[in-house]
Order: structure tokens, then sequence, then C-alpha cells
């Protein structure tokens, strides 16, 4: 049985590399891994970019925020970025444990890359519950004539955020949606 998968990676590699050493380069490992089903290709700052607190303090002059309002939004983004820095370190060792390993059973990898992606999953859900949380407290500051506007960027947000959670871990939902305001539902 090993034989005969050493043997099937043999007929599939093969042609690979000698396509590669024909063109003169040399395969990027980075890119492959980028380009594989199971690698994970969702980054910390992909991760960061949904903080809608983070959005408000960067659209403050679309809402015509006051200066109490954007201190308070600014001490909210620090608060839950330092909640959420022991995640994003959490993240990043999986993001390398994602990597598929040379030689290692093809099975075996499969299952550990599924595992390793519903760890994924949690952690960044986890992450959105923090901004969820952070969310709701910060919608509580603004006016009845800043709370449209910031329901506006807020869909906007939320959108890209599916689109690149649905990217970045493998196509179709991602199944971290939640019931934040402005999100579209799961």
């Amino acid at each position: 049985m090993i034989v005969r998968r050493v043997l099937v990676l043999a007929l599939v590699v093969s042609p690979l590399m000698a396509s590669a050493q024909r063109r003169g380069t040399r395969s990027n490992f980075d890119e492959m891994i980028a380009s594989s089903p199971i690698g994970l290709k969702l980054s910390n700052r992909d991760v960061e970019e949904m903080n809608p607190v983070r959005l408000l303090v960067d659209k403050r002059k679309d809402l015509q925020l006051t200066d109490d309002q954007l201190k308070a939004l600014k001490e909210m983004d620090g608060k839950v970025r330092e909640q959420n820095k022991p995640h994003l370190k959490v993240l990043d060792s999986l993001r390398s444990a994602m990597r598929p390993r040379a030689g290692a059973d093809a099975e075996m990898e499969r299952v550990r890359a599924m595992v390793t992606r519903e760890e994924v999953v949690g952690v960044v859900r986890v992450i959105r519950g923090n901004y969820d949380a952070a969310l709701n407290e910060a919608l509580a500051l603004l006016d009845a004539t800043q709370a449209p506007k910031a329901d506006e960027l807020l869909k906007k947000q939320a959108a890209k955020a599916e689109e690149t959670l649905n990217e970045n871990m493998g196509g179709g939902r991602s199944g971290m949606g939640g019931g934040r305001r402005g999100r579209p539902p799961a």
C-alpha cells in the first residue's frame, strides 16, 4: 500500500519537477502552499481588518464623531486589540501547522489539515466575538444621525469579511457568520 502511494506520488511529482527544470526556475514552496486547497491563506491582517471599532475610528470624518466619541472608540479599539493578541498568535501557529509536510502520508495530511482548519475557525470565531462585544459598546456611543451611516459602513465591512473568509479558508460558507449588526445572515 505504501509502495503504491510512493509510486503514485512519484508519477505526479516527476513531470512537475521536469517542467520546472526546463523553464530554469525553482519551485516556490510558499506559492505551492498558497495554491493548495489545504493551505491557509487567511492572514492576521485579514482578521484585523474585520474589526468594526477600528472601521468606525477610521471613518471618523464620515461619521462626524465628536472628540469624546473618538477618544472612547480609540480606547475600545486598543482594548479589543490587546484582547485578541494571543488569539492572533495562535492563528500564526495554526497557519504554520496547515502547511503540508513533505513525505507525509496523504490521508494523514488531509485529516491533520481538516482538524487544524476547524481550530482556525474556532479562533476566528473568538476574535469576531470580541469584535461583536466591542461593537455593541461602540454603537451605544453614536447618535441618531451617525447610526445609519455606521450601519451602512458595517454592512460593507461584513460583506467583505465574509468574502475574505470564504476565499482564504478554502471556499464555500465559512460557517463563521454571526449576529453582528450589519452582518448578512449565516
